[in-house]
């Protein structure tokens, strides 16, 4: 039930016992002090007018030191807050500026590695068509050499051709000797025999005419095979000028073509050796990019480890400014007690209970 004669003077002293034994004085604390008296509704009003006179009272009640002492710590925490974002801020920038640069080292090495590549394609692609050239003047040279043999082959054949015409002609005109020396053999024959045998004689001489006349006619038209096959010969010889002429032809121009083909070879052998020192520089490039894809791993396990290292630093910061509260509150606490104030202070609250 509640009680009307409950003054403010009892509440005061209530309260300030509950404030004695440490306790934070409200409405339930404060009626048990004062025996389990008085309506809630009574002590809240003066309670509070309690609270707003006693407040810096209060605050050393919380706390356990002086209004004074809790300013001067909160100011010392506030200027060590204050040092550790400042701190934090900085290694942040720090940080950010390193990840730009290795960044840009990426940026910078990745670049290099397309423009090898690019290089590399390019001269890939020249190297090809240096090969494709030398292929074609290759068949063309195979080419030259089939037909110049071909020609020599000709005129080997021609040669042989002519000679054969030449053995013909000897053999007709040992023939045409041959026909000369029988008829002049039957002239002595017949001359040696016109005597005893006239008749036969002129039988014979007539057969031997007749002989004469075709031996005549076949000698004509023997001289007739004979002027048609020299002018096959001429004809051929002719031919065989011709073909010289053509071989010849192409044997200045095969020679000429040898310091051409020299050349090319000479070329060949150049671009070889640049593709091969080439091959090197793409070699070259390549472990060049595979070390900067390293660097750029390298960088990122950095990154990560600063990260990591970072995290780790907060929270040593924050277990070193919890370590400082303590320490600030444990020389707060040992100052108040070292004061020369603690002693009638101490003192005095026994009396108060």
């Amino acid at each position: 039930m509640a009680r009307t004669g409950i003054l403010y003077s009892h509440l005061v002293k209530a309260a300030e016992k509950v404030v004695s034994e440490g306790k934070n004085p409200t409405v339930d604390s404060v009626r048990e002090a004062l025996g389990g008296t008085g309506s809630k509704s009574t002590i809240a009003p003066l309670l509070k007018r309690w609270k707003a006179e006693h407040q810096e009272q209060l605050v050393e009640a919380d706390v356990g030191m002086p209004a004074e002492l809790l300013l001067a710590v909160k100011g010392v925490y506030e200027k060590l807050q204050a040092d550790v974002r400042q701190q934090l801020e900085l290694a942040g920038a720090a940080q950010a500026l390193a990840l730009e640069a290795a960044a840009r080292r990426v940026e910078q090495s990745e670049t290099e590695y397309r423009e090898l590549s690019r290089t590399s394609v390019a001269l890939a692609a020249d190297l090809s068509q240096t090969k494709d050239e030398f292929a074609q003047l290759r068949a063309e040279h195979q080419a030259r050499a089939v037909a110049l043999a071909a020609l020599e082959s000709d005129n080997v054949g021609l040669r042989e051709r002519l000679a054969d015409r030449g053995a013909e002609v000897g053999a007709l005109n040992q023939q045409l000797t041959q026909a000369r020396k029988q008829f002049e053999h039957f002239q002595e024959a017949s001359a040696a025999q016109r005597t005893d045998e006239r008749q036969a004689a002129e039988q014979r001489a007539a057969r031997l005419e007749r002989d004469l006349a075709a031996a005549q006619q076949s000698l004509l038209h023997q001289q007739a095979c004979i002027a048609q096959q020299e002018m096959q010969l001429s004809q051929l010889r002719a031919d065989a000028s011709r073909w010289q002429t053509a071989a010849d032809a192409a044997a200045t121009e095969l020679a000429a073509m040898r310091p051409e083909r020299d050349q090319l070879v000479y070329q060949y052998k150049e671009v070889v050796t640049s593709s091969f020192a080439l091959g090197g520089k793409l070699e070259t490039a390549e472990r060049v990019a595979g070390e900067a894809r390293i660097a750029h791993a390298t960088s990122n396990m950095q990154v990560a480890l600063l990260r990591e290292r970072l995290e780790l630093a907060e929270v040593r910061e924050e277990e070193r400014e919890r370590e400082r509260r303590a320490l600030i509150l444990e020389n707060a606490l040992l100052q108040v007690k070292s004061s020369p104030q603690a002693g009638p202070a101490d003192a005095g609250a026994p009396a108060k209970k």
